[in-house]
């Protein structure tokens, strides 16, 4: 079962076009209402308890295999499951049921707004939370078992292979080795088709990116002309298709990557790349390849436009209230990535790796609590994050790395490390908000021998770090004494300004 989940402003849109399939059934739900109208009508009762908040229109679908047969009372029996187990037990919300694809599927409007306290379910790490709630309905009810909706059709590392890389990596951590643990070859491989293939090129294109980066390929087709088979080569290491997964197959890169075959444009080029291949590229250069394909797929966001006016007040408001130096709180503002926009919307812009900028996150509750939301989900894309890099000079490597749950808490984080080493640290150092397990920039992290897992102390920080560290056993997890970062900073500079009063006084401790 396949679920994907949406985030919205406006619940008419949404259910107009729930009911205007042509087979739309209304299934299931907790309300009342029969028709888009009457349910709009109804979920503006939610909307009062909290007429703050922002995106509270939850949409999400959920796809079963084709080898499963599921009748309207099961459809809405496993939706009102899955409702409840992602945190929805107090929400309004409706069930449709449509069969405009070949696969069945129902979809489900929900408000995000609880009826028993008028808060906002918390959508943190929620497609990780999912993908697990489906897991287990699958198993319950006896379901096909098939790979979630974010996941990569991959064949997925061996037992011995995992110990052998918390293994090494633990004796790294106690100075037994000289370098972390390798990559496995195998997932190396998955992930560089995964990039190549990231635009859905022609076959010998794909080909010749894998070959320009270190990986050999070699495919035969059969009298009649069509595939036999793929496989790849790296480091000695030959994998078929079917052994790395369904994905990578020669059909698979078709139908799961996007592949563009034509047998009779393509088997030429592919022969001639097969007998003369082209030579690898440096790994600076495959990089820069690699980032250029992915940035020509992303759409174009365009910071939205500053209003002026309120900007010293929030500058005020972060050095006073939030004790974040001014050369801070000023660099970020003089590149345009913290400000208010005409809406009076608190933004931190988001960035890739190289600087472009691609989205930007919300603050809208500055005294309440750290959280954000991205400003438009229409428009931002998944390759970028607010950071912050300090310390060192400005043009030298990045030696260290900190994941942080919110923008303000990586503010209030760099600012902690500045104080503790008495100025900026010697080595240049990046502080980046990792809002969604899936979309960590995993090939720039794995580059260094530690990552510090900085997420908040709460429940939610908690729970976010098990997920990344599963992901990346390099990190190293960091846990604050205060639930956030920016307690633990104004608990530091208490316990600074104490030291120096008493040190006036002719104390020393």
């Amino acid at each position: 079962m396949i679920g994907k989940q949406t985030k919205g402003r406006g619940f008419r849109k949404l259910l107009d076009y729930l009911e205007s399939r042509e087979d739309a059934k209304l299934i299931g739900g907790n309300m009342s209402g029969r028709n888009a109208r009457e349910l709009a009508r109804e979920f503006k009762l939610s909307r009062q308890l909290n007429s703050d908040a922002d995106r509270v229109v939850y949409h999400v679908s959920l796809s079963a295999a084709k080898g499963d047969k599921l009748d309207d009372e099961k459809w809405s029996e496993i939706g009102s499951r899955y409702m409840k187990e992602m945190g929805f037990d107090a929400n309004q919300f409706v069930i449709f049921r449509h069969h405009n694809t070949d696969d069945d599927h129902i979809h489900i409007a929900a408000s995000r707004i609880r009826m028993d306290t008028g808060l906002v379910v918390h959508d943190s790490w929620d497609y990780v939370r999912s993908e697990k709630v489906l897991r287990q309905i699958e198993i319950d009810y006896d379901l096909v078992q098939v790979q979630g909706s974010r996941e990569k059709l991959q064949r997925t590392p061996s037992t011995g292979q995992i110990r052998r890389i918390r293994r090494e990596q633990e004796e790294f951590s106690q100075g037994q080795r000289d370098s972390p643990p390798q990559r496995i070859i195998k997932e190396s491989v998955q992930q560089t088709i995964d990039r190549a293939g990231v635009d859905n090129p022609q076959m010998p294109t794909l080909i010749m990116r894998l070959q320009q980066a270190g990986i050999s390929v070699r495919t035969g087709f059969t009298r009649n002309g069509k595939s036999k088979g793929i496989s790849y080569e790296k480091d000695g290491q030959a994998f078929s298709g079917t052994q790395l997964g369904a994905a990578y197959t020669f059909p698979g890169l078709q139908k799961h990557l996007g592949v563009d075959y034509q047998t009779e444009r393509d088997d030429e080029p592919i022969h001639e790349l097969l007998l003369k291949p082209v030579k690898p590229r440096r790994v600076e250069q495959l990089e820069k390849l690699f980032q250029e394909i992915e940035r020509k797929q992303q759409p174009q966001f365009t910071p939205p436009p500053e209003d002026k006016v309120v900007w010293q007040v929030l500058h005020k408001y972060l050095s006073e209230k939030r004790y974040i130096p001014d050369y801070i709180v000023q660099g970020l503002h003089n590149n345009q990535l913290l400000y208010m926009d005409e809406q009076r919307n608190i933004l931190f812009i988001k960035r890739d790796l190289d600087g472009e900028k691609t989205g930007a996150l919300v603050w809208s509750k500055p005294r309440e609590n750290h959280c954000t939301v991205e400003y438009d989900q229409n428009t931002s894309t998944p390759y970028g994050w607010f950071y912050l890099r300090l310390g060192g000079q400005p043009k030298s490597k990045v030696e260290n790395v900190f994941l942080c749950s919110t923008p303000i808490d990586a503010m209030s984080a760099a600012t902690y490390l500045i104080s503790s080493c008495k100025g900026l640290p010697p080595t240049r150092t990046m502080l980046i908000v990792a809002d969604d397990p899936n979309n960590l920039p995993m090939e720039f992290l794995k580059s260094f021998n530690r990552v510090v897992v900085a997420f908040n102390n709460d429940q939610e920080g908690n729970n976010a770090a098990s997920a990344v560290l599963e992901l990346l056993p390099i990190g190293k997890r960091l846990k604050t004494h205060n639930p956030d970062w920016s307690q633990e900073l104004e608990a530091h500079l208490r316990e600074e300004q104490q030291k120096l009063l008493q040190q006036d006084r002719g104390f020393s401790l």
